[in-house]
């Protein structure tokens, strides 16, 4: 179950229109009583729908869009005539907020939240049972590995996976088990690579994904380039590696190939 739409009545629904678009969202649907936009970040859906009786007492419900850079976000929106009845405020709850209402009374909070969102200082205890990854919980897990390699620090490394952790490299290759072994073949692999780094993709569920790179040495002609899909358990550690790519050559010799055989014919 996801929850990725909401529609909020309004009592003009050009007006409406206006006050979203200019907030930032997309509108990608509209009709004479109906439009729905999608937020720039994560595709979710908004809409708004023309009330039948035109006016309507005010909602209690407030809707929440988060935004990376909050204060500049709103000092831009201030510059363009919107009015905001709080600016940015620390809350208690650990969220950065801003509230302003829509031409039809919506309340709207604009906030920043990232980790804390799912994973705030105060969360239940009983609730850990389910990890949440966040993209801020892997590019830092990304960045330990990266650091633990570097420092050829086993030890780091280990506390990062799971005792019994997995990695598949490729549908022909054995899977190697255990965190010692990924430590050994990880360094195997990668030994030969100067230049290696961890970027972040995306989460979807309990699985981060990740594009590894490297040179080869000081050579600019081959590279190594992979995928990297990693689940993890409830404690956070990494369950499971699984790895796609390998030696190639590099993005500016292909071209220089492929440009070479155009300029040919």
């Amino acid at each position: 179950m996801a929850l990725n739409q909401v529609t909020v009545s309004v009592h003009n629904l050009p007006e409406a229109v206006a006050f979203y678009k200019g907030l930032g969202l997309h509108l990608i649907v509209q009709a004479p009583q109906y439009a729905r936009f999608v937020c720039p970040n994560g595709l979710s859906t908004f809409s708004v729908h023309l009330h039948d009786d035109g006016t309507f007492p005010p909602s209690g419900t407030t809707v929440y869009f988060e935004c990376v850079q909050l204060d500049q976000q709103v000092a831009s929106l201030k510059s363009r005539g919107y009015v905001f009845e709080q600016d940015p405020t620390d809350q208690p709850w650990e969220w950065h907020e801003a509230y302003l209402h829509d031409p039809s009374g919506n309340r709207i909070c604009l906030y920043h939240a990232s980790e804390n969102r799912v994973n705030p200082g105060w969360r239940l205890p009983e609730s850990k049972a389910k990890y949440f990854l966040t993209e801020a919980r892997f590019t830092n897990w990304l960045n330990s590995i990266q650091t633990a390699l570097s420092d050829n620090d086993a030890i780091t490394f280990q506390k990062l996976f799971a005792a019994d952790v997995r990695l598949l490299e490729s549908p022909f290759a054995a899977p190697v088990f255990g965190s010692g072994k990924v430590k050994h073949h990880w360094d195997k692999a990668m030994g030969l690579y100067a230049n290696v780094s961890y970027n972040l993709i995306g989460v979807q569920g309990n699985v981060g994904y990740a594009q590894l790179e490297g040179t080869w040495g000081t050579s600019e002609s081959v590279v190594y380039s992979a995928m990297l899909a990693l689940r993890f358990n409830p404690a956070g550690l990494c369950t499971e590696v699984i790895v796609w790519g390998g030696p190639t050559i590099s993005r500016g010799v292909m071209l220089k190939n492929v440009s070479g055989v155009f300029s040919r014919n």
